[in-house]
């Protein structure tokens, strides 16, 4: 065979040897690895991305702003696209609004990915002063960004959240699957010349925007709360404090200040404890503050009248090998159980405590409420510690008479304080009116528990009065208002405390004050605050400085367990209640066995029937008070 043939064929098969590794390999690709080529084409050439919706706002009773959504730009790099990485991030650190170190940036653009988050959610004006630069390779993505306008107002209950956009603490968090909406689904796609667009985010893959939450929070009644609470904190040095406004008639929670508290929108410069809503998280011993519950169990239960003479002893009461001392070593004696609550006595207390005995006390303690979770819409909320019987002590029966050993949160202390406000039932607070949709369409209302009466509505009405006192010449004095009657309790235990409401029962109000430095007792620490709070919100609310017509209906039955003396009959003459105030005009008549419909504030002006006149048959008599001299 001549050369040049052989030389041909030798060609003709290494041709022929190489089409066929050709083919074999376009067979693999193309045939037998095709899907997974397929797929590393796909991550070369584009990368799906969340296009996050508007997540909904967050506003107060009157429709005023806390949390809502802005306008923001996402700034993500192509590396690939990247001539010169090190002066790329050099021009990026010199932009101030993203805080970034040129080392690591550049550090970050070396690595060999096709996609690199540069910043997230930056205010419009910040994500500008890049696209000025110019840069190959730097793109941007529009998105939105949480924003707080009104800063540390009501944070603690707002909360807050993540990069990405989930609640991370407060409504924030438990109302996330309302207000986030869904995400929506877009495509960054890279072209031949490494040009990069998106794609999508339109139909089935739309973000679909959030709902908003409605609060029971007033903004002005808020601010009020957290002005005077800071300034007690301030004043005392204290660890921290609570304040708390609720109307006791249907839970509505008005303001719930925290304090330290924290700005949501520089969420970074705080530690965990500064967003710690503490009105729903710590637990306490309320200390006096809880003889409002021995007070209602004992008069409750008959055990007790305001007028029953208690011995109080030498300043102390003996139970087992301990002693229980009054406070400020005082020595009261012999006092009416009424004067028992104006002086806040220790032992007056116990006595009541241990006449309950202890599974009657731990009845009415648990139909308070305490022990149980509220139920209110904030999350990390604590239960509270209340020992069954069988783990009490010798001692436990009268601590507890005096508010030690349990542990409470200042929320459930107001909403037992609310449920003397409002005639003896216990409802369950809220702070959440509704949720509703971009149109404004209520989509949910958040259930609220069925209330419970701990109390009858005449046993409230006396420890009511009682409790007038104890602000008007008691331990609560400081707390009076000049324009407003008060009844309330100020308490001592591992933190200082005062609550109390207004006669109108117009709102429950509660000043927890934690470990204050140069004094010592709730009336002294905490009442101050609640004087603030309560003469500046009742203001705000346009209550009228005196006490509204209201009705109360005081039965025979209830108040015949206060008196001795029998029922009077129908035909029986009507006692001079004139001149008297509201208190002793009731006192008077119930222990006659009479009902008393008593209307206005102060002294009796008038009624009916006379003094001397005789009782209908209804046994009913009727006050018209108002503000005078007796």
């Amino acid at each position: 065979m001549p050369i040049t043939q052989k030389r041909l064929l030798y060609l003709f098969a290494a041709l022929t040897a190489w089409a066929v590794i050709v083919i074999a390999r376009l067979v693999q690709i193309q045939i037998v690895r095709h899907a997974e080529y397929v797929v590393k084409a796909a991550r070369q050439q584009e990368r799906t991305l969340a296009l996050q919706p508007v997540r909904g706002s967050i506003v107060d009773s009157h429709g005023r702003i806390l949390a809502e959504s802005v306008a923001a730009e996402s700034i993500y790099a192509d590396p690939q696209a990247i001539g010169d990485r090190v002066q790329t991030a050099k021009a990026l650190a010199s932009v101030v609004a993203l805080q970034l170190d040129a080392r690591e940036l550049a550090a970050k653009l070396s690595t060999g990915a096709g996609f690199v988050w540069i910043a997230r959610q930056l205010p419009l004006e910040s994500s500008a002063a890049v696209k000025a630069l110019k840069l190959p390779g730097i793109y941007f993505l529009e998105e939105h960004r949480r924003s707080y306008p009104r800063a540390m107002l009501a944070a603690n209950i707002v909360g807050y959240v993540g990069l990405d956009g989930e609640g991370l603490g407060g409504i924030e968090h438990s109302f996330d699957a309302q207000v986030r909406g869904r995400a929506g689904r877009v495509t960054l796609l890279r072209d031949a010349r490494r040009g990069m667009y998106l794609v999508g985010g339109e139909g089935p893959n739309r973000p679909i925007d959030g709902n908003d939450v409605v609060l029971t929070i007033d903004s002005v009644a808020q601010f009020i709360a957290e002005r005077a609470l800071a300034k007690a904190v301030d004043e005392y040095r204290a660890a921290d404090g609570v304040a708390i406004v609720m109307d006791p008639r249907d839970g509505r929670v008005l303001a719930m200040a925290s304090n330290p508290s924290f700005d949501p929108n520089r969420i970074r410069d705080f530690t965990p404890d500064d967003r710690r809503n503490r009105a729903v998280q710590d637990q306490y011993e309320p200390g006096s503050t809880f003889k409002i519950v021995t007070a209602s169990a004992g008069l409750e239960e008959g055990v007790v009248t305001p007028s029953q003479v208690i011995d109080c002893g030498d300043g102390f009461i003996q139970i087992g090998n301990t002693q229980i001392h009054e406070h400020g070593h005082n020595r009261y004696g012999l006092i009416t159980f009424e004067d028992v609550m104006v002086h806040s006595s220790n032992v007056g207390a116990i006595r009541v405590g241990l006449a309950l005995g202890q599974d009657r006390f731990y009845n009415y303690i648990r139909r308070f409420g305490f022990g149980d979770r509220t139920g209110i819409e904030l999350p990390g909320e604590a239960q509270g510690r209340v020992r069954r019987t069988a783990q009490w002590s010798q001692l436990s029966n009268a601590s507890m008479s005096i508010g030690q050993e349990i542990g409470t949160t200042p929320l459930q202390v107001l909403t037992a304080i609310a449920a003397v406000a409002n005639g003896g039932v216990r409802v369950q607070p809220r702070i959440v009116e509704k949720v509703v949709d971009v149109k404004g369409n209520t989509i949910y209302v958040p259930p609220q528990a069925t209330p419970v009466r701990v109390i009858s509505e005449k046993t409230a009405a006396v420890l009511n009065e009682i409790l007038k006192a104890v602000v008007a010449r008691g331990t609560g004095a400081h707390a009076a208002l000049a324009e407003h009657i008060v009844a309330g309790k100020t308490g001592t235990g591992q933190k200082a405390g005062r609550g109390g409401y207004g006669d109108k029962v117009v709102a429950s109000i509660l000043v927890v004050i934690d470990e204050p430095k140069g004094a010592e007792y709730g009336g002294t620490v905490a009442a101050p605050a609640f004087k603030e709070i309560a003469e500046a919100t009742l203001r705000y609310l346009n209550v009228a400085p005196s006490v509204p017509a209201r009705t109360i209906d005081l039965g025979a039955p209830m108040l015949a367990t206060f008196s001795q003396k029998p029922a009077q009959t129908a035909g029986s003459e009507v006692p001079d209640l004139r001149g008297l105030d509201a208190r002793a005009a009731v006192a008077l008549a119930t222990r006659s066995g009479f009902r008393v419909r008593a209307s206005g504030s102060g002294v009796v002006q008038t009624q009916q029937p006379l003094p001397g006149e005789a009782l209908p048959n209804d046994h009913q008599v009727v006050l018209t008070l108002a503000e005078g001299t007796r």
